[in-house]
């Protein structure tokens, strides 16, 4: 037991002899490492963060959070939105509407070095966009969108400008499909107008003719008729004859008028609510998030982090000379060998 131990001190000594005989290499290679990391960090540009928290709207519609009397829980105006909301806002945020104004707001191809006329021009802003600015969402379900810049206030305003387009991108977008929803119910609107004014029209013509109220009518000819045949007045029997002629001729077409025009004054009050609504929502400008914190410059550089930089390039060159040493030492044996 007393030699194992001994044989194991005699190789990890062995081990610091053989390493120390070539500490020239080691220390060397560790120091270039070492200067290349310095000059590396001092090199990178540095960068600047800048994030704004939001939270998305449970209700984008103002005809439902206002205007309809059945409203329930996903109606209110000011309730915060769920995990479903979030991912829609951050599809949003993600939208290449978005991209192309930032990118033309704040001259991105130029913040990013990248050739105008390339051919890869869109794919490497894309990457570049993708690399500086990132959206995510937090595990109380609000979105950040995180901003790397090398000025802070430029990072700063990219976040707060992105915040507000959400806004103007997404009430575009709806009210785009708003205006052609109020289209159709307008059109719709005019029409059974149009259908309205003719069945009334017609209904005018009728009561000229002497058709009022047929039902009542009918009941109180029928009265009077008795009594005329009762008292035996002749003139008055020809008269409601004359009447009750008037009555089936035109009572029919008055009836189904009357019952139409009672169901389509009906079905215009509904149309003209919806109309109502539609217009509602296309002009609306309803705010689609909750901002939490707009983004303000920072006053410290978020990357690089120089001695993580110089630190992982002094070890990366140690373990390298390691290697070359290692390599070196079997090449030896290999040649010796053969």
């Amino acid at each position: 037991m007393q030699n194992s131990n001994t044989g194991k001190d005699l190789a990890s000594f062995d081990l610091v002899l053989f390493l120390w005989a070539r500490r020239n290499l080691i220390i060397g290679i560790t120091l270039l490492g070492a200067i290349a990391g310095v000059v590396t960090a001092f090199l990178i540009t540095p960068l600047y963060k800048s994030e704004v928290i939001m939270f998305p709207a449970i209700t984008n519609s103002v005809s439902k959070a206002l205007l309809n009397e059945q409203s329930t829980g996903r109606d209110d105006i000011l309730a915060l939105g769920d995990e479903e909301d979030s991912e829609q806002l951050l599809q949003m945020l993600h939208s290449d509407k978005i991209r192309d104004r930032v990118t033309k707001q704040f001259d991105l191809m130029a913040v990013y070095r990248i050739d105008s006329t390339s051919r890869t021009r869109n794919t490497e802003l894309q990457e570049a966009f993708a690399e500086h600015i990132t959206f995510e969402r937090t595990k109380f379900s609000s979105v950040r969108a995180q901003v790397l810049d090398p000025d802070p206030q430029r990072a700063s305003d990219i976040a707060n400008y992105i915040a507000d387009q959400v806004d103007t991108v997404w009430t575009e977008m709806a009210r785009e499909r708003a205006s052609k929803g109020f289209r159709v119910v307008e059109s719709k609107v005019k029409e059974l107008d149009q259908e309205i004014r003719q069945m009334a029209d017609s209904m005018r013509i009728l009561r000229e003719l002497g058709v009022h109220d047929y039902h009542t009518q009918t009941e109180r000819y029928n009265e009077y008729l008795g009594a005329a045949i009762v008292k035996g007045d002749q003139r008055a029997i020809k008269e409601f004859e004359e009447r009750f002629k008037v009555l089936a001729q035109y009572g029919g077409p008055y009836v189904t008028l009357q019952d139409r025009l009672f169901n389509e004054t009906k079905r215009m009050s509904v149309l003209r609510m919806k109309l109502e609504q539609a217009q509602a929502d296309m002009d609306s400008d309803l705010p689609h998030k909750f901002v939490v914190n707009r983004a303000q410059p920072s006053d410290k550089k978020f990357s690089p982090v120089r001695w993580l930089v110089v630190a992982i390039s002094t070890v990366s060159a140690l373990l390298l000379a390691l290697l070359l040493i290692v390599v070196q030492t079997n090449v030896k044996k290999i040649r010796a060998n053969g």
